[in-house]
């Protein structure tokens, strides 16, 4: 029998494991699930949807535990249940949703083995072959509890808010049209749309202002470059403005000068910072790039990619990663500096490092893509110096009036060499000096109107969610596809528009109570979930005050419940024409 029963989360992980473990444990058997063995659901009391029913929900002991992965459920129990005397290793990943499955296993285990048997936690942050060592030799004697409590209030208070108010929205609808689908309402969904309804409706409601401005192309020392005059909002003086610059020849130089400006290399790369780049630089959503971030993991090529972490332990062995490197063909013909030197952020989230690369990636496609970003982000940080750029500006008088030029380049385009992504373009003009005399190439009078705030992007999104607390950085990329999904908004040249029904969800919900569409209430929620984890609050008491902060706003909907059918089957009628 073996001594150790060591469980992963993932096979491709499992197997990393077995590949180090084996040479040094013949006892060691290691297996893995695929993600969590359970699941939160409503008690069987509850599982008609009924009006009647939604007052009382808001209760914990509403909740139950099922099993949502029968297959991996059993197969766990028959491991377990040949295992007498050994250890369970729990080798799940390392966060708050990884403890919760830890968790899981750890019940199924002490089930079949007894209240007794005994466990241990092992962690680790990527599947390099020194790493899965230290950690099997670190073995923890328990769970991060605070992680797993945490986890549970999340899921239990997702489950009841949601079910509660999508119940709601959907009955009501119902009760006025028939096959009406699910309309769906989140504690973090809701304010994510709201921000993209907020933006059309500013964009809707924008009002344009013509103006004019001239614009045109000077000659320096053989170099044509061009200046603009400012706005000119009435469009008889701006049409005096061009009769004087184009009946003039020549301009003379009234000021110039450069700034230069030192742009500094990447922080150290974190999940949040990378999807909202990766999202740009790919046009992907950042649902699918997390998923691959987790394959390249699992393949031994990144680090684990859920981090908050913006700056690297001490003592991280940077010559190590830049051997790995070293056979890519992204250093081909780039000099490196000697020593690292990486620039580091302020952030830790106190269990994982910055994602770096562990291995080469030989692969082609969007797993090359977005493997290659995070070695030469690793490279850039670490092993280039920061970039020099100069502004140029400059100003011209032709006739009387004035017209300003500007213009840029790179003076040393440091780690740009390596990590190109984002790097400004150069548009350089000449270098001159008070008094030089330019000539005037053509000049002409152009009309333009004030433009809307454009349509949010992924990346837009990502960055309110998390400037807002919205979410984590493991569940963030998740909502812009929920949202999408659910019909609630629409992908439309990589930015997002809301639908009818979208709009309608939120404006009806704010009529009701702005708070169920604000991230506020959600705000609040998430610092009893932090309370929680460290230890400050118990799961149950902050559960209850978590849900006494939405149980007023559904008396509230259940109030108008006749109003809130009529405004969303009338937009969701509008929306099928």
């Amino acid at each position: 029998m073996p001594n150790y029963v060591v469980v992963a989360e993932k096979k491709s992980v499992a197997q990393a494991l077995y590949r180090v473990l084996k040479r040094r444990d013949s006892g060691v058997f290691v297996t893995s699930i695929s993600g969590h063995l359970m699941d939160c659901d409503l008690v069987e009391k509850y599982s008609r949807w009924r009006l009647s029913d939604l007052p009382a929900l808001f209760k914990s002991e509403n909740t139950r535990l099922v099993v949502s992965d029968r297959y991996s459920y059993r197969r766990v129990m028959e491991v377990f249940s040949r295992l007498r005397e050994g250890l369970l290793v729990v080798a799940t990943d390392n966060d708050h949703e990884g403890e919760l499955i830890g968790y899981e296993l750890v019940t199924v285990f002490k089930g079949v083995c007894g209240e007794g048997a005994e466990y241990r936690r092992m962690r680790f942050n990527s599947l390099e072959e020194d790493e899965i060592t230290r950690a099997w030799r670190n073995l923890e004697p328990d769970l991060n509890w605070g992680w797993v409590y945490k986890a549970q209030l999340r899921r239990s208070f997702d489950l009841l808010t949601g079910a509660a108010f999508t119940r709601l929205l959907t009955l009501s609808a119902r009760r006025r049209m028939r096959n009406v689908g699910v309309i769906s309402w989140g504690p973090v969904q809701s304010p994510c749309l709201k921000f993209l309804v907020d933006r059309e409706k500013e964009i809707r409601g924008f009002k344009p202002r013509k103006f004019w401005y001239v614009t045109a192309k000077l000659k320096f020392g053989g170099e044509v470059f061009r200046a603009g005059s400012g706005v000119v909002w009435d469009r008889i003086q701006a049409e005096g403005l061009i009769q004087r610059v184009s009946s003039a020849r020549l301009g003379e130089v009234q000021g110039y000068e450069e700034e230069r400006v030192r742009i500094a290399r990447p922080l150290p790369a974190r999940t949040d910072d990378s999807l909202r780049d990766l999202v740009k630089v790919t046009g992907k959503s950042s649902y699918s790039l997390m998923g691959i971030m987790e394959r390249l993991y699992q393949l031994g090529c990144l680090s684990y990619p859920r981090t908050e972490t913006n700056k690297y332990p001490e003592g991280f062995d940077f010559n190590k990663r830049l051997k790995i490197l070293m056979g890519s063909e992204i250093l081909a013909g780039v000099s490196l500096r000697g020593e690292p030197r990486p620039r580091n952020g302020r952030l830790s989230d106190g269990s994982h490092p910055p994602i770096y690369p562990t291995g080469l990636y030989a692969g082609g496609g969007i797993e090359r893509v977005v493997w290659e970003y995070f070695a030469r982000r690793f490279l850039a940080n670490a092993f280039a110096e920061d970039a020099l750029a100069v502004r140029q500006r400059a100003v011209v008088r032709v006739n009387g009036v004035e017209l300003m030029a500007e213009g840029r380049y790179m003076e040393e385009v440091g780690f740009y060499r390596l990590f190109p992504y984002f790097k400004p373009r150069e548009e350089p003009i000449p270098r001159l000096a008070i008094g030089e005399v330019v000539e005037v190439v053509e000049a002409r009078l152009v009309e333009d109107e004030t433009k809307p705030p454009p349509r949010l992007t992924e990346s837009d999104l990502l960055r309110m969610m998390e400037s807002y607390e919205l979410g984590t950085d493991a569940t963030r990329p998740l909502y812009p596809t929920l949202l999408i999904q659910r019909g609630f908004i629409v992908r439309h040249q990589r930015r997002l528009k809301p639908t009818s029904l979208g709009e309608a969800l939120v404006s009806t919900l704010a009529q009701v109570d702005e708070r169920l569409v604000t991230p506020e209430t959600r705000r609040i929620v998430e610092e009893f979930m932090r309370s929680v984890e460290r230890g400050e609050s118990q799961l149950e008491e902050a559960l209850r005050k978590a849900l006494d902060l939405y149980r007023p706003l559904l008396e509230s909907c259940l109030a108008q419940v006749d109003r809130i059918g009529e405004r969303l089957t009338t937009q969701t009628a509008e929306s099928r024409r």
